[in-house]
């Protein structure tokens, strides 16, 4: 597989997240405050390495999140993740996130793995860990992240961008 558009890609978004991370330092008050809202949609897209077949491919989680309490720092919500390969690979998801430190968070998605498989779908448990640390600008997001996907066909890693909206 060739490798170079998705380090292209890759590194199309290094660069974006640094122009957006300088802007968003003026956009936080001294203290570096991040505000919260009840409601968040958001995609993480990144590349996946493929260890077991050797290559590299692209994956996207989207997910929303609705804030519990008055400061919002836990959400619940729903997660529905793709994985671009031969295989198929979809995750549909319950999401419990949960905001660390300022833009740091921290996210658990236990969920349906649905593999395609000819005509026919094979369905297991799955589980996701993410990690994002958001930058904010105005009601938009957009950060790094990380994330681990535990399956029973093994395990995956994704490396990329959260964007995101709060409403």
């Amino acid at each position: 597989m060739n490798k170079r558009p998705l380090l292209t890609l890759f590194t199309f978004f290094v660069i974006i997240l640094v122009s957006v991370y300088v802007q968003a330092q003026d956009a936080h008050d001294e203290e570096g405050d991040h505000h919260h809202h009840k409601n968040e949609l958001s995609i993480a897209a990144g590349i996946v390495p493929l260890v077991a077949e050797d290559k590299l491919t692209v994956g996207f989680h989207l997910h929303y999140i609705r804030g519990i309490g008055e400061a919002h720092r836990i959400g619940i919500g729903v997660g529905l993740e793709t994985i671009l390969d031969e295989h198929k690979h979809y995750t549909i998801s319950a999401v419990l996130h949960y905001r660390l430190y300022k833009g740091l968070i921290v996210s658990a998605a236990p969920g349906l793995l649905i593999l395609k498989q000819n005509s026919t779908n094979e369905y297991q448990f799955a589980q996701h860990i993410e990690l994002a640390y958001e930058f904010e600008v105005g009601e938009f997001h957009i950060g790094p992240v990380v994330e681990l996907g535990l399956e029973k066909a093994g395990v995956h890693y994704m490396g990329g961008i959260h964007l995101g909206i709060d409403f």
